[in-house]
């Protein structure tokens, strides 16, 4: 289908404006006269976007310029897409991540609708944060068109937002790799503790650091990342590392939740005032010297090592369930299902 008549939905009166310029944005998501009750997606905001629209002319300015950044100015056209589990109703993934991101339904189901425009069939909430912020600060449609680019062009992310991420897992793996070449000390205490890359690299990686950075920061590096590509998150992942090495290794190995806290650059540590430390980061990450060759290789040894590993787990799953097939089951039995990423994330590591 046409991309106009796909995304008619999207461009309803107001409604096909940014989020910050629509009417009654601030008031039922930046908390009204209590800034303290917003909306999650803001809590990082730390005045970036303000609540005077003029205010935000050159923001929104800078930003109607990513789709061109990335070549979806130039999408004509959106591939039907297989609905996610529950489209269409509460139970569905796509709403429960709507709600944890914005409080009233007519903002909610506007993210929604563009993210049933994308996800084909599957779905990982890391989508769900790009969105979520895109949609603060670009039309709808624009969103749709930019998150169809990431999400299929090679020069992006494609596979990152399933529900079993194999793509994110294998560069979690060069990522770890890396470290090991660069700062073998930091990789070193990191795996004495337990901390494999899967666990906390999904912040960086597939959510693109909403919720780990605020937003002033995240407008630079989206920029740099719609740019650039995935060698962006490289570039990226270790330089955080570089910049947070003195506190990693001065944490204990035993000191688990500490180091996730610092890994996830988790505000109480590394607050939003502190904006020197996020610009940086990204102006380390922009000056880092991988090369595409060298990830690109590193990329294809890091895939057939996890494909062997899947395959191992799988025949032992098969002869576990074959090994299990006379066992009684009772329905009213309580089963403690792993999720997919953690899965893939343990696999991974072992």
């Amino acid at each position: 289908e046409e991309l106009g008549s796909l995304l008619d939905k999207l461009s309803i009166g107001s409604e096909s404006e940014a989020f910050i310029s629509q009417e009654g944005f601030w008031t039922s998501e930046g908390g009204g006269d209590n800034p303290a009750n917003c909306a999650p997606l803001l809590n990082r905001n730390h005045g970036c976007l303000k609540t005077e629209q003029k205010e935000n002319a050159g923001i929104l300015e800078r930003t109607s310029k990513w789709p061109a950044l990335c070549g979806a100015d130039a999408v004509k056209s959106l591939p039907k897409v297989q609905p996610v589990k529950g489209a269409g109703t509460s139970e569905s993934i796509l709403w429960r991540d709507a709600e944890r991101t914005f409080k009233s339904e007519k903002f909610r189901q506007q993210m929604i609708d563009v993210l049933e425009l994308i996800a084909d069939g599957d779905y990982h909430q890391g989508m769900g944060y790009f969105t979520g912020f895109l949609l603060l600060v670009l039309p709808p449609q624009d969103v749709a068109k930019v998150l169809h680019k990431v999400g299929t062009d090679s020069k992006y992310t494609p596979g990152y937002w399933k529900g079993q991420p194999e793509a994110f897992v294998r560069d979690a793996m060069v990522y770890h790799q890396l470290v090991k070449n660069r700062i073998p000390e930091v990789a070193d205490h990191l795996e004495k503790a337990g901390l494999v890359p899967e666990a906390y690299a999904q912040k960086w990686f597939v959510g693109l650091c909403v919720h780990t950075m605020p937003f002033e920061a995240l407008l630079d590096l989206f920029e740099a990342f719609l740019q650039e590509g995935y060698m962006f998150l490289f570039k990226l992942s270790v330089s955080i590392v570089e910049a947070i090495k003195a506190q990693i290794l001065a944490t204990k190995q035993s000191e688990v939740n500490k180091l996730f806290e610092l890994m996830r650059l988790d505000e109480k540590v590394f607050p939003d005032d502190n904006m020197d430390f996020f610009k940086s980061i990204l102006q380390a990450a922009k000056d880092c010297d991988l090369k595409s060759s060298d990830i690109d290789a590193m990329r294809a040894t890091q895939m057939k090592i996890l494909q062997e590993k899947l395959e191992k787990v799988r025949e032992r799953e098969k002869e576990l369930k074959d090994d299990s097939d006379d066992e009684i089951v009772f329905s009213d039995e309580d089963e403690d299902e792993e999720d997919e990423s953690e899965r893939l994330a343990r696999l991974a590591a072992q």
